[in-house]
């Protein structure tokens, strides 16, 4: 009886997909690890972070976030790994002289890219982000060593017709100098607050205002003024409205980000393609297992000349080349031309296209 609606020989693609994926994902990640230490071994040692916060911290988080974000290039080289060795002994041709056409051949292989699709998704949307938070909490405590940049001339909507204005804000004081709040009816101003410098108290979860001064205008445009040496007053935005950390968004679930999302559109923040582009690359890169599959064994499925080895080493330049295009959507993203999607999709677009030009031939 055929399991799952699988062949005997289903099952044994199947299951070597999924093995030598697992093997690959532990020997990539061990090397990462290693030479992770090697580079930050020092700060380790001059910061005096203990052995079971470096280990269940740090180094579990690390190869759970480096682990999935590479998920599609390590199952592409594992592809490649036992496709090649078949081919090599063989077996793919037996195979496909047995009357298996090359289609019906990548059933086990995308059933196994599924699996690892699932499994890669549902970590990359909901369980990384959680993970996320202490291992960028440990760097920032026994890694980082650069201090965060101040941003000047901040201008944010933070609400329909509600504004607010920063000249100059500190990310470690969480404060800021000249700040301007000013609400609107249509065109005309409701409300002004100005002060000289604004301070978020996250103890009680207030801004703190020094010397401030506001000016209310009724329907008769009569203008009222008071002002005063501190108020503590609760706005409807946070600190990281004012001045968004780039990393903030990888410690948020993806229905977290969603709404997330929708306020930085509306407060105008120009941070937010960069979150938009976390967004898409949830989906992304979990997807890009298909894609890598089809071209890995359209290349390794034909027994070469050179051998295996020549099958590997044409496998690493691709993978080289993608990680190369993947690193690039940061770049097109800068362009007016392409949206945070097509710069975060673009390595699969482009690499979509070699692989059906493989698959063909190869099908051949």
């Amino acid at each position: 009886m055929k399991r799952w609606g699988m062949s005997r020989l289903d099952r044994y693609i199947f299951f070597k997909f999924l093995g030598n994926y697992g093997l690959f994902l532990g020997l990539v990640m061990l090397i990462a690890v290693v030479f992770d230490i090697s580079q930050k071994l020092d700060n380790f040692i001059s910061q005096g972070a203990s052995v079971s916060a470096i280990l269940g911290d740090y180094y579990v988080n690390f190869i759970a976030f480096y682990g999935t974000t590479f998920t599609g290039l390590i199952v592409f080289l594992s592809t490649i790994f036992f496709t090649g060795r078949m081919a090599d002994q063989t077996e793919i041709t037996a195979v496909l002289t047995g009357g298996v056409s090359f289609q019906r051949l990548l059933k086990p292989y995308f059933l196994g890219a599924t699996v690892v699709f699932v499994l890669t998704a549902t970590l990359s949307h909901f369980i990384i982000p959680q993970t996320n938070i202490r291992r960028i909490h440990f760097e920032d405590t026994y890694v980082q060593d650069v201090m965060p940049s101040r941003p000047i001339n901040i201008h944010r909507q933070v609400l329909p017709e509600h504004f607010v204005y920063v000249e100059t804000w500190s990310p470690e004081r969480l404060g800021g100098y000249h700040f301007t709040y000013e609400r609107f009816d249509q065109t005309r101003m409701l409300e002004k607050l100005e002060c000289d410098f604004i301070r978020f108290d996250t103890i009680r979860q207030l801004w703190q205002l020094d010397n401030w001064t506001r000016r209310t205008w009724n329907d008769q445009g009569t203008q009222h003024l008071s002002r005063g040496r501190r108020l503590d007053t609760a706005f409807s935005f946070g600190p990281s409205t004012i001045s968004p950390d780039l990393r903030s968004t990888a410690t948020m679930t993806s229905p977290a980000l969603w709404t997330f999302l929708q306020q930085e559109r509306l407060s105008g923040s120009e941070a937010v393609i960069y979150h938009e582009m976390e967004w898409y690359r949830r989906t992304a890169y979990p997807f890009s297992v298909y894609i890598l599959v089809l071209i890995a064994v359209a290349l390794a499925s034909e027994k070469r000349r050179g051998g295996i080895g020549a099958q590997i080493a044409m496998g690493l330049l691709l993978a080289v080349t993608y990680i190369f295009v993947m690193q690039l959507s940061g770049i097109f993203v800068a362009s007016p031309y392409i949206t945070p999607w097509l710069a975060v999709w673009m390595p699969n677009l482009l690499f979509a296209v070699l692989g059906v030009y493989l698959y063909l031939r190869a099908a051949k």
